[in-house]
């Protein structure tokens, strides 16, 4: 392990010990190898935990409507969970009396600030991106600035030895100030700026197929299936980017595998994706188990040829869907178990270290 990963794993200590805050010290402390590569080039820095999001997924982000959003932009402006390490002014969510989200109080977020200041120091991103006004304001306690979020939206800022772009926050309360539209064009601008400043090292940007051939492999697997459970799915995907790997020696997508209760789970699989295959797949619930169908919309049940994936792939996901179809869900978790790096994960939780929502893959 590298001494970078040795003093994140010590932040994560000393942020799960932390009780500076007498309001949230029940709730989650929205920290661990979930936010991110601690290499990652770019940091998106967001208010707080959501109570519906990463209160409960300890995904920051991740789970709510705030996240579906967040991760939308994050697609159309070519990013992914992989390549940025997202984070919050203050690690745990705060509520009310009655339960429901509240703002953090400014002595939340000086209490936090050392804890963002050495994330900061410790990932050494050369981009941050605030998202909202809380988040602006909590990088004045690492270095003063005099930037404001409605003067200084979508604009590259000179900031504690790196670039600041003051972003709104990509909940439903500032889309009203802040169009879903324009938002688009905010991480546009992102994306722009990171490409400019500088070219992604091989570990930053493993895109050997895109972001196209990755959800056409999606879709091809669940053509193949006709009908998959979300459980099945996640699991599935697992196993072909992993036979992907032994077979080619890189994955057949860059998707975030992270360890859950019931295995591997997949980040990109865990909002609103299917709504880029809007009329093809149907949605629903049966027996509280998510589900998914694909819809032909042609003469023919197969459309291949459209594909942006070559037949290597296809091969791998045919092999995968024909070894996992006869298996039960108990089964189909047992394989998964078995895999590589779910055995490292497993040795090292015997082993007495946490691994829940850490990566399967480094």
């Amino acid at each position: 392990m590298s001494q970078r990963y040795q003093e994140f794993e010590a932040l994560i200590s000393r942020v799960q010990s932390c009780r500076s805050c007498v309001r949230m010290c029940e709730s989650v402390r929205v920290l661990s190898w979930a936010n991110g590569d601690p290499h990652a080039p770019l940091m998106f820095l967001g208010e707080a935990p959501g109570r519906l999001g990463a209160d409960r997924t300890a995904v920051p982000f991740h789970g709510d409507k705030s996240g579906d959003n967040f991760e939308r932009l994050l697609d159309l402006a070519g990013l992914k969970r992989s390549q940025i390490f997202v984070t919050n002014a203050v690690l745990c969510n705060p509520r009310d009396e009655r339960g429901n989200n509240a703002p953090p109080t400014l002595t939340e977020i000086d209490n936090c600030a050392q804890h963002l200041k050495s994330q900061i120091d410790l990932i050494q991103p050369q981009m941050v991106m605030t998202l909202g006004g809380v988040s602006l304001e909590a990088t004045r306690r690492i270095e003063p600035h005099d930037y404001s979020l409605r003067a200084s939206v979508r604009t590259a800022n000179s900031w504690y030895g790196r670039l600041l772009l003051p972003l709104y926050h990509p909940g439903a309360r500032a889309m009203i100030h802040r169009s879903f539209a324009n938002q688009t064009a905010d991480y546009y601008f992102v994306g722009e700026t990171f490409r400019r400043l500088t070219r992604p090292s091989n570990n930053f940007s493993r895109t050997v197929r895109g972001s196209k051939a990755e959800w056409d492999t999606v879709r091809y697997l669940i053509e193949s299936l006709g009908v998959v459970t979300n459980f099945r799915l996640h699991k599935i995907m697992y196993l072909i980017d992993l036979a992907a790997y032994k077979a080619m020696g890189t994955r057949a997508t860059n998707f975030l595998y992270l360890r859950q209760k019931d295995g591997p789970y997949c980040v990109e699989l865990g909002s609103k994706w299917y709504q880029r295959f809007e009329g093809n797949l149907a949605i629903r619930k049966t027996g509280g188990a998510l589900t998914f169908e694909w819809r032909s919309t042609g003469l023919f049940a197969r459309s291949d040829e459209n594909l942006a994936i070559d037949h290597q792939i296809t091969a791998l996901v045919d092999e995968v869907v024909d070894s996992t179809t006869p298996l039960s869900d108990a089964q189909l978790k047992t394989r998964a178990y078995l895999t590589e790096p779910m055995r490292l994960v497993l040795k090292a939780e015997k082993a007495g270290h946490p691994m829940l929502n850490k990566p399967l893959w480094s």
